[in-house]
């Protein structure tokens, strides 16, 4: 799981500068946090190795704060920051899931 939350966060960190948004400052903040809590998530998994499923509790819950972000920040009208929003968290919330 933590290896595939870390590559899904890192391409949360480079999307807004792939796909040309970063004047759209709340979608850019919120790939650039939610992917850079993506990969220290993911990072803290793979160092500690434990059983306590807190990282996969986190890494959901930011899974949701991504498909909700174009929603509650203003940036649903602007297809490429909802897509990428929505495909991050989807993807966060099924690999927690695996």
């Amino acid at each position: 799981m933590y290896w595939i939350t870390g590559l899904v966060g890192l391409g949360s960190i480079v999307a807004p500068f792939v796909l040309t948004y970063t004047d759209n400052t709340p979608a850019l903040w919120s790939s650039l946090i939610i992917g850079a809590a993506l990969v220290v998530t993911s990072a803290l998994e793979a160092v500690e190795r434990d059983q306590d499923m807190l990282e996969y509790w986190a890494a959901g819950f930011l899974g949701i704060a991504a498909i909700a972000s174009p929603f509650l920040f203003g940036f649903s009208d602007h297809t490429a920051e909802l897509w990428t929003s929505v495909i991050v968290g989807i993807v966060a919330v099924l690999a927690v899931g695996a």
